[in-house]
């Protein structure tokens, strides 16, 4: 990108922001007002909403679908047993960071094809699309050798008792193959949100996780001729999901409209200047993700360590938070990609309305949600398992998470605003504040001092929010990220 393009010039007519569906011009007293936000008006904030709305509605119907679905597959593993549930808990944190290993490079990605595209300089967007793709390959790959191999012993690591140690490492091996094939749908959904296009990766998300419970059943019970494969049976599915979802998605880039589109006459070679550029703005990303996966890593371990009937119903707790937490990441995924266009069109005032409206959007789904798990919380737990001492403590951690979900939520929005302006530094400060002092040492200290067990946990888990949430605030409020380079 020029260095002219990160000039402020507040005098600018406002830009287009657009998505799939139709734009909408800013109002005209947008562009007259010194503070527009202090207006009131309500034509600016409606054309703001319609916007927001029209590029969060696929993220949010992808991301509460993929969770739907991931709860139907956990509800059907679950009814294996309280080990299989474990089994499968304990790989999610291994699988998780070494999957973020190309989502942290992805984030840096995301911020510059926005930046490209606001200012318009789509030869600089297919570059970087490229280079994201290739490191997905990469890191794929590597992730892929490393999870098989080690797999025993990993699992062994995060705690697992003896009756899960087999079923929870030939999980892992399958979980880690899969890794390949989702190292490019990653990349890709990131990229084609980047660039305003939600609508994509919703599909083919959706469609694989379909697959994954259409295949699931069979496999895990048996049907007709085909043999019941348990934990084995999920594992595979999962996989097929997978690839799936890969195809998918190298043909939706091959294809697409957008000028990021990727075609046989591009040049497929690294650019190691625009590489070293994506990442300083993912190193913040990569930092944020190691610190986070290690810390969860260690706090999973202090629960894991607490038996098999806690760890469920803390895995089972988690799964239904994913409803929440992917409400507050659609929209994330929403300020990451409007901050991005804006500043690259040089409305840095514009990126921090849309990112304020996002917040407001995000708490008003945040009560309802928090509601539904008050009230409701018993209902959903027997979705799962039949086991009473479960399904008690699955309560339990529901109600904790009702007071959870509206800091958890705002922290995922505004962290995305920041994520799109290159702000990777302090949504890294905000993740080692929260998950290492708050988190682990705290949960550590209510575990095994106090010996509050699967509450202490989780009181740990609301503090830590709580800490984020209001650092990530704190620096959106005072308007530095907003002046950075990329």
């Amino acid at each position: 990108m020029s260095s002219s393009s990160n000039n402020i010039d507040n005098d600018v007519e406002v830009p287009e922001i657009t998505t799939e569906a139709e734009s909408i011009s800013e109002p005209e007293s947008f562009q007259s007002a010194p503070d527009p936000w202090d207006t009131k008006d309500s034509e600016f904030r409606s054309s703001l909403r319609r916007k927001i709305i029209s590029f969060a509605w696929p993220c949010v119907a992808e991301l509460f679908l993929v969770s739907l679905i991931a709860m139907v597959s956990l509800i059907m593993v679950g009814h294996l047993g309280a080990y299989a549930i474990t089994a499968v808990g304990i790989t999610n944190q291994p699988v998780l960071i070494s999957v973020a290993v190309f989502q942290a490079f992805n984030v840096g990605a995301t911020a510059l094809v926005a930046r490209f595209i606001g200012a318009k300089e789509y030869s600089n967007a297919k570059t970087v699309v490229i280079q994201a793709l290739a490191v997905s390959i990469f890191t794929g790959t590597l992730m892929c050798i490393t999870g098989v191999y080690f797999a025993k012993s990993i699992v062994v690591a995060m705690g697992a008792q003896e009756d899960t140690v087999a079923y929870a490492e030939l999980y892992l091996k399958y979980m880690s193959v899969g890794i390949i094939f989702q190292a490019i749908p990653t990349a890709v959904s990131s990229l084609l949100r980047g660039a305003g296009d939600t609508k994509s990766p919703m599909r083919y998300n959706i469609a694989s996780n379909i697959i994954n419970v259409v295949f699931g059943y069979p496999l895990i019970y048996g049907f007709w001729f085909i043999p019941g494969f348990g934990v084995e049976g999920a594992a595979i599915a999962s996989t097929l999901a997978k690839i799936s979802a890969c195809a998918m998605s190298i043909y939706i880039i091959c294809t697409s409209k957008l000028p990021i589109a990727v075609t046989l006459k591009d040049k497929f070679r690294l650019d190691f200047s625009m590489l070293k550029r994506i990442m300083n703005i993912g190193i913040g990303a990569a930092g944020e993700q190691l610190v986070l996966r290690v810390g969860l890593i260690l706090f999973t371990k202090m629960v894991a360590d607490l038996g098999t009937v806690y760890f469920a119903a803390h895995q089972i707790g988690i799964n239904i938070n994913s409803l929440s937490f992917n409400f507050g990441q659609a929209l994330g995924m929403a300020a990451t990609s409007f901050t991005g266009r804006s500043l690259g069109a040089k409305k840095p005032e514009m990126a921090e309305n849309y990112c304020r409206e996002i917040r407001r959007m995000g708490m008003v789904i945040s009560i309802f949600i928090s509601a539904s798990f008050l009230f409701f919380g018993a209902g959903i737990a027997r979705l799962y398992t039949p086991d009473a001492a479960v399904i008690v403590n699955v309560v339990i951690i529901l109600r904790i998470l009702a007071l959870i979900i509206p800091a958890q939520n705002s922290q995922i929005i505004i962290a995305g605003g920041l994520r799109g302006a290159g702000d990777t530094r302090w949504t890294l400060i905000s993740t080692f504040c929260g998950v290492f002092f708050v988190r682990v040492i705290l949960a550590f200290f209510l575990i095994k001092v106090l010996m509050l067990g699967l509450v202490g946990a989780w009181i740990a888990v609301g503090l830590d929010q709580l800490v984020r949430s209001t650092v990530i605030y704190l620096r959106f409020r005072n308007g530095k990220w907003k002046l950075l380079r990329v």
